[in-house]
């Protein structure tokens, strides 16, 4: 069968309409989760944020995390451990936010147990934060979890 070129085009428009509306519904169904609820107010108060993070660098060393069975261990040096007596833990999962694990604890000793029936395979960024009088610190660490 041979084809004229008013056929033609019809098909190109069927094949290209079918294609277009098949992409709609794709995008659609795609999750579209911001970092977090409060985006903006957060980008707002960024410069606290970095004086935060400037403030905390020379503890970046102080936490170790370790990977055991059953649990994940968080070891912190003593520097930390005289000074905090709350440690907030943040899971943050990139990928999934309903994956996001999050609580706080009171530092008895210098390390803690973290249980990891609570996270889903894959990476997260670790957040351990801190308050020492009127100052606040933040530590990111990367965790894979398996």
């Amino acid at each position: 069968m041979k084809l004229n070129w008013g056929y033609s085009i019809i098909l190109f428009f069927v094949v290209f309409f079918t294609l277009m509306i098949g992409f709609v519904i794709f995008a659609f169904r795609q999750t579209t989760d911001l970092v977090t609820e409060d985006y903006y107010e957060k980008g707002a108060a960024y410069t606290g944020q970095m004086e935060i993070n400037q403030r905390s660098l020379v503890f970046n060393d102080s936490i170790l995390l370790s990977d055991q069975r059953t649990y994940l261990s968080a070891k912190f040096s003593k520097s930390i451990t005289r000074m905090a007596d709350t440690m907030h833990i943040y899971f943050y999962r990139p990928s999934d936010k309903k994956s996001d694990y999050t609580f706080s604890t009171i530092l008895k000793s210098d390390s803690i147990a973290i249980e990891k029936r609570n996270l889903v395979k894959g990476r997260y960024v670790v957040t351990f934060g801190w308050n020492s009088g009127a100052k606040s610190y933040e530590i990111e660490k990367e965790y894979f979890a398996q």
